[in-house]
């Protein structure tokens, strides 16, 4: 995997949703001792935002990207109609695999998502997160991104600080 290709695709794919969901349960569970109801919690999102898809027939409901290397996928990162205020979009499940950093795959997914949110002529985006996550944060930051709320909380196993960052577009 070393000095293989890597590519960013829509995650359409028949496997995409279990392949995501999975990244999550394993790379939480492994960097940050997170249970198993991390991993159910986005695959509950993810299910959801493939049955809209299904049932309006369209993308409106957000999109997903996966990051993929020799045909394995290594990360992901969607966008979603925020459910909190309307004309806002929601950046979600952003993971990349140990062993495909250092590629600017995250980057790459990231810019995927902004660009969607952006095309949807969206107010802004918002993300929830957790204390810790510091890659993923300074990416954040480095776009824009400010700390909105802040506040302990017990999610998937561990105790956390849970975060919400925001952009106006």
């Amino acid at each position: 995997m070393a000095n293989a290709p890597a590519s960013i695709r829509d995650g359409t794919r028949p496997g995409d949703l279990g392949a995501v969901a999975a990244l999550h349960g394993v790379i939480y569970a492994h960097e940050y001792g997170m249970d198993t109801t991390m991993e159910a919690y986005v695959a509950s999102g993810l299910a959801d935002l493939w049955l809209a898809w299904d049932r309006d027939g369209t993308y409106d409901a957000g999109r997903l990207w996966v990051a993929e290397l020799d045909g394995e996928v290594v990360g992901a990162t969607g966008l979603t109609r925020g459910d909190e205020a309307p004309g806002w979009c929601q950046l979600r499940w952003v993971v990349l695999d140990p062993r495909a950093r250092g590629r600017g795959l995250g980057r790459a997914l990231f810019e995927a998502a902004m660009d969607e949110a952006r095309a949807r002529r969206a107010i802004g985006v918002y993300l929830w997160t957790v204390a810790g996550l510091e890659a993923a944060h300074q990416l954040y930051k480095s776009a824009g991104f400010r700390l909105t709320h802040s506040e302990p909380a017990h999610k998937w196993g561990v105790d956390a600080i849970e975060q919400r960052m925001e952009l106006t577009l």
